[in-house]
């Protein structure tokens, strides 16, 4: 079998804490996934504390999910389920189409504006670097 190797990536995290699964304390995969990093970010205004948080991991890319271009991205937002508007999922498959990343966020809060846009602002940023 062909090793699968995924190539670098760029994001703007400028809004985000990143950390590995090491220092989140969390395993080394979620659901047979390989964990690659733990994100978390917070807006505060002045009568709310609005927080959300993510896990990146890799997978093999499946062409059977139902998903929505992100405009003026190489992510899609997946629309598999009812969530209630508390997570935001997004695939980003590999240049060769064989890997994808899978970045899942929570938004306990509900989904905030200011959160929304500041999820779709970082997937928006994604490129796979040359």
């Amino acid at each position: 079998m062909d090793e699968l190797t995924l190539p670098n990536f760029e994001m703007n995290c400028a809004d985000w804490l990143i950390v590995t699964p090491e220092e989140s304390g969390l395993p080394d995969e979620i659901g047979g996934a390989p964990l690659l990093a733990v994100l978390s970010t917070v807006v505060i205004d002045e009568d709310r504390f609005s927080p959300a948080s993510g896990v990146l991991t890799i997978g093999l890319a499946d062409a059977a999910v139902i998903s929505r271009p992100l405009p003026n991205s190489v992510a899609e937002q997946l629309l598999d389920g009812d969530d209630g508007g508390t997570e935001m999922r997004y695939m980003v498959p590999s240049p060769d189409g064989r890997l994808a990343l899978l970045m899942e966020f929570a938004l306990p809060e509900g989904p905030e504006a200011q959160v929304v846009d500041r999820v779709e602002s970082l997937m928006r940023s994604f490129r796979w670097a040359a």
